[in-house]
């Protein structure tokens, strides 16, 4: 993979979003001033590893740095890239790791995880919703390259009280149209849109 252009392009995808730059005016909205960060992250080995971040200007900030290593079951970018994944490989992912709890919340049954998954292929969404930090709600979508595949996911974070199901649902276009655009830069066409 090509770490120095995708960590450059991700990066700038986020600072769209943080910016509320959207290159689609019918973007949902702007996402200045509401202080959500946004993440891109990878796949790396059975977890996710954040590779590009931008923080929100607002007072609530989210610790996660560049190199951070999450649990694929209980993100919402790990659930992006778990949902990329063939039916075999899903099957051995769930066979050799343990879904462990960091929340109350966070998926611990492989039939839930498969349940969801299974939505997360049908919507291209996926939502965080306290399972890996109990303060925290996130949503990721998916970022493809030329041939199809998923490089990636392109998400933002934020706190309980701050984001809605209404205010998920509009920040939810909005990164869909980074990533479509990120997307783009990596050579996917406008056929990449399922995962």
């Amino acid at each position: 993979m090509w770490a120095g252009p995708l960590f450059a392009l991700a990066a700038s995808a986020l600072d769209e979003i943080e910016n509320g730059q959207s290159r689609n005016p019918g973007a949902g909205g702007s996402l200045a001033g509401t202080g959500e960060s946004g993440h891109f992250a990878v796949r790396m080995g059975d977890s996710v590893v954040v590779i590009a971040r931008t923080s929100g200007p607002g007072a609530f900030q989210l610790t996660d740095r560049v190199g951070v290593v999450r649990p694929a079951h209980c993100t919402a970018l790990g659930k992006i890239i778990l949902a990329s994944l063939r039916p075999d490989q899903l099957k051995r992912f769930l066979e050799r790791v343990e879904l462990k709890p960091s929340t109350p919340k966070s998926i611990t049954e492989p039939s839930v995880l498969l349940r969801e998954i299974a939505e997360i292929r049908r919507s291209a969404i996926a939502i965080d919703d306290g399972e890996f930090n109990a303060e925290v709600r996130c949503i990721a979508v998916p970022v493809y390259n030329f041939t199809g595949d998923v490089i990636g996911a392109l998400g933002i974070s934020g706190p309980i009280w701050r984001m809605s199901d209404q205010v998920l649902k509009s920040r939810a276009k909005l990164v869909q149209t980074a990533a479509q655009r990120l997307s783009t830069e990596f050579g996917a066409s406008n056929a990449a849109k399922s995962l």
